[in-house]
């Protein structure tokens, strides 16, 4: 168990050296999730929920010229 907690932590720290196979694991691992991963999983979708909560606020119309005197 300790080697598999040292692997995630030199993982999660990136302290292997270039050129090794790990680095190179990894390094195609997130070029894999950058290219394959489907960009709707990144766009936020409105739900009911959040579009009721919005508050839809309008601004009165400035006063016309002929108003002010």
């Amino acid at each position: 168990m300790a080697k598999n907690g040292g692997s995630i932590r030199n993982i999660l720290v990136w302290t292997y050296e270039r050129g090794t196979l790990p680095y190179d694991i990894i390094c195609a691992l997130i070029l894999a999730f950058i290219f394959f991963v489907p960009r709707s999983c990144f766009i936020a979708k409105r739900t009911d929920a959040s579009q009721t909560n919005r508050i839809q606020t309008s601004r009165p119309a400035p006063p016309s010229p002929s108003q002010h005197q």
